[in-house]
Parts: structure tokens; sequence; C-alpha cells
């Protein structure tokens, strides 16, 4: 049976989509290609009409989940709440308690940055690209604060090394009043107004 080519891109999203869901789930070793094919009702061979390798599916895959994080940066850059300057608002929507809980479905740095640094240079290329994005949106959310003289004392690399690490270690330690402060900690240092963000939510 032949398809057509948006049927081609569609199983090329949803295989993007599921495997990033699984690789932040149970790791990057864990996921198996047969399995994960299974998952979406699809064979095996299959795979290698969309994919040369495994390392060429990570590297979609992450660079994919990092730049759907910065989209969402982005939307929520045009509707920052009332008394909360726009880098504020990103850090609250990403220090979490929810995020923090549910890392299959959140940021795959915070849940895979240890695993995808030992990846091979083409992967990391690619979450490279991927974070540079990030860093983009958040060095526009500092710009606009600036206009507003609203500026935060942090630049955007140590924001995102700051959100990313916090949440990386709230998630590592068994302590529950520990990993709370560390999320809590981290989202005064960045100056969320819990007032005005409701707490923040992850649905990212």
């Amino acid at each position: 049976m032949r398809y057509q080519p948006q049927h081609k891109a569609e199983t090329h999203r949803r295989l993007l989509d599921m495997a990033a869901l699984r690789f932040r789930a149970e790791g990057l070793a864990n996921v198996g290609i047969a399995n994960l094919m299974a998952d979406l009702g699809l064979t095996h061979g299959g795979f290698y009409a969309h994919f040369d390798s495994k390392q060429q599916l990570v590297a979609e895959a992450s660079q994919q989940a990092i730049l759907a994080l910065a989209a969402d940066w982005q939307q929520r850059l045009a509707h920052p709440p009332a008394g909360q300057t726009a880098s504020a608002t990103l850090a609250a929507s990403y220090l979490t308690r929810a995020h923090r809980d549910f890392p299959d479905s959140g940021c795959i740095l915070a849940a895979l940055g240890s695993e995808l640094a030992r990846q091979s240079k083409p992967v990391r290329q690619a979450v490279t690209a991927g974070l540079a994005q990030q860093l983009a949106v958040l060095s526009a959310a500092n710009e606009q604060d600036r206009t507003r003289g609203q500026a935060n004392a942090l630049p955007a690399t140590a924001q995102l090394a700051l959100m990313v690490g916090a949440l990386l270690l709230s998630r590592l330690v068994t302590d529950e009043a520990l990993s709370d402060r560390i999320v809590d900690e981290a989202r005064h240092a960045l100056q969320v107004n819990d007032e005005a963000s409701g707490g923040g939510s992850a649905n990212l």
C-alpha cells in the first residue's frame, strides 16, 4: 500500500512524540525500537523508513521536545500575569511541583541531560540547536523586562541553568521537604511572584 506524503510526515511526528515521552519516562537505553514501534501499531522494519538509526531518533526527538518548550514559553511571553516580570513568568511555568512529579511530559533537559551529554556529537548538536532557541526566548524575556525597568540580574544562561538544575535535583532527592525547598527557593531566586502566577503549573 502506498501512502501519501502527509501520512509519512504524520507518522514521523507521532514517532518523535512517543519517543520523547518514552525516553523521558524510562531513559534512552531502556527504550527499544521494536517496543516503540509496537506502541504505535507499527512494524519494527517500518522504523527505517523514517530514521537511519536510534541515534537519529534521539537527536530529532530531543530537539523537537526542546523546541516545543521554547514555543510554549514564547506564547507565555505574550500574556504575562499582572505583577509578574516576563522572565519570572517563564520560571513560574517551569519550576512547579507538577513538572517535577511528571518528567515524561516535561523538559527533556532536566529528564535526560546527563544521558544526552554522553551521546554522539550529532545528538549533542541537535540538543545545542534547541537549547539555543530556549536561550533566545529567555533573552527576549529579559529584554522585555529591561524596557519596563524590571531587569533580572541573571543572564539567560544562568536562568536556564538554575531552572534545569533545580528541577533535576528536586527529582533526585528522597526527602520530600528538601525537594519542595529546592523548587521553592529556585522560584524565589528567579523573582517568581506566587500570587501573580497562581503557584505555577506544568503543561509542557
